[in-house]
């Protein structure tokens, strides 16, 4: 997948969740640089965070999968 597709899947994600009144920790908006700070070295070892796949099929809006 496209970084520009990825991007658009998780704002769709954003508001899809927030539609049910939760909110996401702070984290679930970081850049990539703040991800990969050293502040950020917990939520990388633990592996917090969005996973978005098509599983490599190129075929998200069919059978795709987020999750945070």
């Amino acid at each position: 997948m496209k970084r520009t597709d990825i991007n658009g899947i998780l704002h769709e994600a954003d508001a899809f969740i927030r539609s049910f009144g939760y909110i996401l920790p702070p984290f679930a908006y970081f850049t990539p640089e703040q991800i990969l700070s050293d502040e950020a070295a917990t939520i990388r070892a633990r592996g917090m965070g969005w996973d978005i796949t098509d599983y490599g099929l190129g075929r998200f809006d069919e059978l795709g999968l987020f999750l945070f």
